[in-house]
Formats: structure tokens, C-alpha cells, sequence
């Protein structure tokens, strides 16, 4: 029981900031949102950065952002694209914040799968 709820602490954090942002419409509460989701966020990057089993591979992947930057982006892309559709109704925005969705879960899936594979040959 208890290990079912520290994996899920995240998600948990995630769900408390998507019911803050969504049902209150107050500046505090949509900072707390911010904070919880923050937070699930790190935790998730944490998990990540210690589970990792391609840190040992000889491959090195280059990418031009720093390392920081580049394991939150997935996360930036998603509160953008729920800012983006709780602040309009322009159907242009809503099509580019689908988009900035659809590119964080498929770079979420796509380090998932690469870090989760033990290194290959190739």
C-alpha cells in the first residue's frame, strides 16, 4: 500500500493542481496550482534522473539546451498548453496548444522508452 502511494505522488500532485487550476478562479489558487504541479514535476524528473539506464551508455545523445532545461521542457510544454486553453477561446490557440500536448507525450514516452532499455550495441 505504501509503495502504490509514493509512486503515485506525482500523478497525486498533478490531479490536486488540474482540480485547483480548473474549479477556482482565484490568483492564490492558481499558484498553488502552479506549486503542486511543480512539484510532481520534479519528483518525476528525480525518478528519472536515478532509474536512468542509459546514463552508462558510451552513446552520447547531443542536444543543444542545457541539461536542465532539456528534462523540463516536456513539462513546460504541457502547462503552456493548458494556460493556452484556459485563458482563450480562439480555436487557433487551442489547435497550437493540441500540438504542444501531443509533443510532450510523445517526448515523455519516447526518454521513457530510451532510458528504460538497457544500452544496446548500436
Amino acid at each position: 500500500m505504501y509503495q502504490k502511494l509514493v509512486e503515485n505522488i506525482p500523478f497525486i500532485c498533478f490531479a490536486i493542481s488540474g482540480y485547483l487550476l480548473f474549479f477556482f478562479n482565484s490568483w492564490e489558487l492558481r499558484v498553488s496550482a502552479a506549486m503542486f504541479y511543480g512539484i510532481g514535476c520534479i519528483i518525476l524528473v528525480s525518478r528519472s534522473a536515478v532509474g536512468r539506464l542509459d546514463r552508462k551508455s558510451k552513446k552520447k545523445v547531443i542536444h543543444q539546451l542545457p541539461e536542465v532545461l532539456y528534462e523540463y521542457l516536456p513539462y513546460w510544454y504541457g502547462a503552456t498548453a493548458i494556460f493556452l486553453v484556459l485563458i482563450t477561446d480562439n480555436p487557433f490557440l487551442q489547435f497550437i496548444a493540441f500540438i504542444l500536448i501531443i509533443i510532450a507525450v510523445r517526448n515523455l514516452i519516447c526518454r521513457h522508452n530510451n532510458r528504460t532499455k538497457p544500452p544496446s550495441m548500436f
